[in-house]
């Protein structure tokens, strides 16, 4: 297994919704940030793989929610670079409350891009090893993803210049803002997140306008289905699941499902 870093955190106020909780984009922020604390300290990070002209690009995220963090709470965050092989690498990451209980754990899937050709390259050994990554022929597969039929909605996003992130394309974190945003004050407002499924298709392009569309899953009143297009290309995908909590969004105490029985 990878070496594991871990280091406390606090979310801050401004990446909070009305009820104190992280928003899923503001999560993976977090994530990606202790992750890139490591490989920085490893010299794996954004200067290493500069070195060869190229970048880390995210392919799919597999994510299990007890309840989402909450603004300024004290967070445990960890990651670890598990094993690789010829075409990907593979990060878990994972946040602790002050009790050491666990609140999210993800599994994430990444591929290496050529920042001068836009084309995905063969992993870099000499990248994932520094992190203690273990080479393995296997390759690990992630849920399959249910998709839309008919979109129940859909919300224009305008790609501004601050979406744009060192590699040169949209950070993926907005994708998932995108997604969430899609389904409305309302629901949002009544049902906190328990889990997500995200896949990568293809690059959204600066200036452009992605539209992010959603439907309720008719098999599922719990999940949610996700789509990024850009015109007729699908550039993301995903599959949600949600707890009701309608009835605390008075107290703002949404950030805090009840148990699931």
């Amino acid at each position: 297994m990878g070496k594991v870093y871990e280091d406390d955190y606090r979310i801050p106020g401004f990446a909070g919704d009305r009820y104190g909780r992280a928003g899923l984009a503001n999560m993976m922020n977090v994530m990606l940030e202790i992750s890139e604390r490591q490989l920085e300290t490893l010299h794996a990070g954004m200067d290493a793989i500069n070195e060869f002209q190229a970048g880390w690009v995210i392919t799919q995220y597999h994510m299990d929610i007890q309840r989402m963090p909450r603004i300024e709470e004290p967070l445990r965050v960890g990651t670890e670079a598990t094993t690789y092989n010829k075409f990907f690498t593979y990060r878990d990451y994972w946040i602790d409350d002050a009790q050491g209980q666990r609140l999210v754990t993800v599994n994430s899937n990444w591929v290496i891009m050529d920042l001068r050709t836009r084309k995905i390259v063969d992993v870099i050994p000499e990248l994932v090893e520094r992190v203690g990554a273990a080479s393995d022929r296997k390759i690990k597969r992630f849920p399959r993803l249910k998709k839309i039929t008919t979109p129940d909605g859909q919300e224009d996003f305008h790609v501004r210049y601050f979406d744009i992130d060192s590699n040169g394309h949209v950070n993926n974190a907005h994708y998932l803002e995108w997604m969430e945003n899609s389904l409305g004050y309302d629901f949002l407002s009544t049902h906190t997140l328990r889990g997500a499924d995200i896949r990568y298709e293809r690059e959204v392009a600066y200036g452009t306008t992605p539209v992010a569309q959603y439907q309720h899953d008719p098999d599922d009143p719990t999940k949610t289905l996700h789509r990024v297009v850009t015109g007729e290309q699908v550039n993301a995908e995903a599959q949600m699941t949600w707890q009701d909590t309608g009835g605390d969004r008075k107290s703002g105490s949404a950030g805090m499902p009840r148990p699931i029985s």
